[in-house]
């Protein structure tokens, strides 16, 4: 009987080690199949810090995003990226330009009112305590406008160009009412411009003028020269520099 017990022992010891080991077998082999297939979903894969497709291509990296030096404002443009700043002066509109070039930038003109709001803004900070004045912009008159006013031809829009070789279009081409329109100054052509900025919309110098919005000046004007009695609110008190954003 013992012996008869244990041959039967003996034959069923095979087949319990297979249903015991083969099914954790089995199912380490699937788990691995899946996961293997669960990896081989994704396209992509990233190791040693670099990016490659499943033949081991690297894609060129994309280019270095445009930035602006510290305290400079970043703009994205038709024509680039652009960089400004606001530096408060009462130099005319000659010695402002020289002062943007020493720091490597030109008057900068002003291609929405995106870049508008920001000027207003950014050029209060810095003329402060002063709560309104004028900054001086990258933009001239036209030769074939000196010496008129607004014509058929020399328009609202027209009459002035931007100097900064990036600005482009008129969206922010923003006189005051009746401007540009020569002034007929006894001291000079209005060949030059100013944007008003205040902290309320409108100031009173001798007329209503708006904030945010520009006036034909001489370019000679500076401080509280060439400045009749009651108009200093308006007058220059910054500029705007601009430059191309480095990539």
């Amino acid at each position: 009987m013992l012996l008869r017990f244990s041959i039967i022992l003996l034959l069923l010891l095979p087949l319990v080690a297979s249903i015991f080991y083969g099914g954790d077998s089995g199912s380490d082999s699937e788990s691995r199949e899946r996961s293997y297939s669960g990896r081989r979903r994704h396209k992509h894969k990233y190791y040693d810090g670099g990016y490659y497709d499943d033949d081991n291509n690297r894609p060129p990296r994309p280019p270095p995003r445009p930035t602006c030096e510290e305290g400079w404002t970043f703009f994205q443009r038709p024509s680039g990226g652009w960089c400004m700043k606001v530096y408060p002066g009462t130099l005319n509109q000659y010695n402002s330009e020289t002062m943007c070039v020493s720091h490597g930038a030109v008057l900068s003109g002003l291609q929405n009112t995106a870049e508008i709001n920001w000027l207003v803004s950014s050029a209060l900070s810095v003329i402060a305590p002063q709560t309104s004045g004028g900054v001086w912009i990258g933009t001239r008159r036209r030769p074939e406008c000196v010496g008129y006013g607004q014509t058929a031809t020399c328009t609202k829009t027209n009459t002035f160009y931007w100097t900064d070789n990036s600005t482009t279009g008129i969206e922010g081409m923003i006189f005051q009412q009746g401007e540009p329109n020569n002034g007929n100054s006894a001291n000079g052509q209005q060949d030059c411009a100013l944007m008003t900025v205040a902290t309320t919309p409108t100031i009173n110098a001798v007329s209503t003028y708006w904030s945010g919005q520009m006036d034909d000046i001489m370019c000679i004007a500076s401080g509280t020269i060439n400045w009749p009695s009651g108009t200093l609110p308006r007058a220059n008190r910054a500029y705007v520099c601009g430059k191309k954003a480095r990539q």
